[in-house]
């Protein structure tokens, strides 16, 4: 039996914009096998998310509508003892609210 491996890559944000509404769900994935462990930061910024074998999505929140952001994801797994955590970081521009979408977390993938 042919097991196949790989370390973390190709780590992405969608949506890819420069701006973002309050409330829009903003979500890391990365490849690996097996699956990477994917944080978002930096820490003090990212307080509810979701997660799943090689995701992990935040809610943009009220508080920092008119700020600019940038949270960074590590996706992180470790192959025949070899550690992989490539990162990526994206920055974007904190608009008004999405009408009628709630702001937890709890209602998103």
């Amino acid at each position: 039996m042919l097991l196949c491996t790989d370390g973390a890559m190709d780590v992405r944000f969608a949506p890819n914009k420069s701006s973002l509404a309050v409330g829009e769900v903003l979500r890391c994935t990365a490849r690996g096998n097996p699956p990477p462990e994917v944080t978002l930061g930096p820490a003090a910024l990212v307080k509810e998310t979701r997660s799943g074998d090689g995701w992990r999505s935040l809610v943009v929140q009220p508080e920092w509508l008119g700020r600019t952001m940038t949270v960074q994801c590590v996706a992180s797994n470790e192959v025949d003892g070899v550690k992989y955590s490539p990162s990526h970081e994206v920055t974007f521009n904190v608009t008004g609210a999405l009408a009628g979408r709630p702001f937890s977390i709890s209602q998103f993938p």
